[in-house]
Formats: C-alpha cells, sequence, structure tokens
C-alpha cells in the first residue's frame, strides 16, 4: 500500500469515527433546567436546536441553527429581576464544524444571559485526554457592560469511553471576566454533538442541558 492510498484510507476512516454531525435538518431536543440563586427560582423547560443548511447572517464561516424556546408562561415573571437581552421563541445562532474543532453559540436569551461569558461549547478534534486548549472570545453589541470585552476560557479533555457504537468525550472548562470564574461541564458524542453542557455561574446559578434521546 502506498502512502496516498495510506493517507486517503486514514481520512475514510476519520470521517467514519467523527463524521459530519450538524447538518441540514437536523433537530436537537433538549431539557434544559436553570436554577437562579438570588431569588431562589428554578425552571425546567424545553429547548431545541434546528440546523437550517444555510449560512449564518452574522458570519458565512459559520452555519446557521434555530434554538426554539418553549418557555412557560411562568418562566418571564419569575425572572422579572434577572437581566435578560430579550425575551424569545425564536433566535438565529452560530455553528462551527470543520476538520478541527466543533463550535456553536448556546442559547443566550430569556433567563439564559450568563451563558455569554462562560465557556462556549467547543470540542476540538484529535486531542487525547489530559490534553488542553484556550479561546479569546470578543463579547459584541447588545451586552450592557461586557460589551466589546474579551472571555478567555481554558478547556481539558477530561476523558474518552466507548459507549455502544459512540463515543464519548468529557471536557472540563473555565472562564474568566472582570475577574469572575465561570465554569461548565461537556460532553461530545462523536453520533449526537454536545449531549450535556453542565454550567456553574460565578453568582451561584446553575443550568444543565441535556439532550433529548
Amino acid at each position: 500500500m502506498n502512502r496516498l492510498t495510506l493517507l486517503s484510507l486514514l481520512l475514510f476512516l476519520s470521517e467514519l469515527v467523527l463524521g459530519q454531525i450538524y447538518t441540514a435538518d437536523k433537530k436537537f431536543d433538549f431539557d434544559i433546567k436553570y436554577f437562579e440563586s438570588r431569588e431562589n427560582e428554578a425552571t425546567q423547560e424545553i429547548i431545541s436546536l434546528t440546523i437550517t443548511g444555510r449560512k449564518w447572517k452574522h458570519s458565512e464561516k459559520q452555519l446557521e441553527g434555530i434554538w426554539t424556546y418553549f418557555a412557560k408562561p411562568t418562566t418571564k415573571k419569575k425572572f422579572q429581576k434577572q437581566k435578560s437581552i430579550g425575551w424569545f421563541k425564536v433566535d438565529t445562532t452560530g455553528i462551527i464544524e470543520n476538520e478541527e474543532k466543533v463550535w456553536l453559540h448556546p442559547p443566550r436569551h430569556n433567563q439564559y444571559l450568563l451563558t455569554e461569558i462562560a465557556p462556549f461549547p467547543d470540542f476540538r478534534k484529535n486531542l487525547k485526554v489530559g490534553e488542553s486548549y484556550s479561546t479569546v472570545l470578543m463579547i459584541g453589541s447588545g451586552f450592557g457592560n461586557w460589551a466589546d470585552k474579551k472571555v478567555k476560557a481554558t478547556y481539558v479533555i477530561k476523558d474518552e469511553k466507548q459507549q455502544a457504537n459512540d463515543t464519548l468525550w468529557t471536557i472540563e472548562a473555565s472562564s474568566q471576566l472582570d475577574g469572575e470564574k465561570n465554569t461548565c461541564k461537556f460532553i461530545f458524542s462523536a453520533k449526537r454533538g454536545f449531549v450535556l453542557l453542565d454550567y456553574s455561574f460565578y453568582n451561584g446559578d446553575t443550568l444543565t442541558i441535556k439532550i433529548n434521546d
């Protein structure tokens, strides 16, 4: 077997192991739980992510996804004292999926504003357990006092395991902004993408987003 043939075979096998996940017309449903510590309020709702197959309007390098919020009628009243960039039923978002990484904007509207300053879901391919990577995210306009500030995040791959016909990676991440620390544990599936996002925010709030199979 010559070198070119071997390289082609390896690339083909890598696609079988970790192929394209966020493709057109796919829909991912999640259970989403938020706990607001100051007012001792909690919500348990559903959110979905639908992939359109188009480029995102804010970046040609990102795919378009649509977050749909199934908020209960009482939710907005519960969180009326909490900062929000707006209450929506539907919002478009950006997704990156290429040969190096899978990355997406988490839900940030309604009661989920704090995900903007936490580590974004970001899985790097071809890294081993124990390896780490870092990112710097510039916050855009519309986020009040956070606008134009940089969020620095560090990620560590903590575990990789086989489960049935799937591979699952556990990534632990933390971010810093204005001296405040936020953390998130991600579980990424080779078949289903991000299946768990488990956040702890600087103010004591928590958020868990878990795929609904």
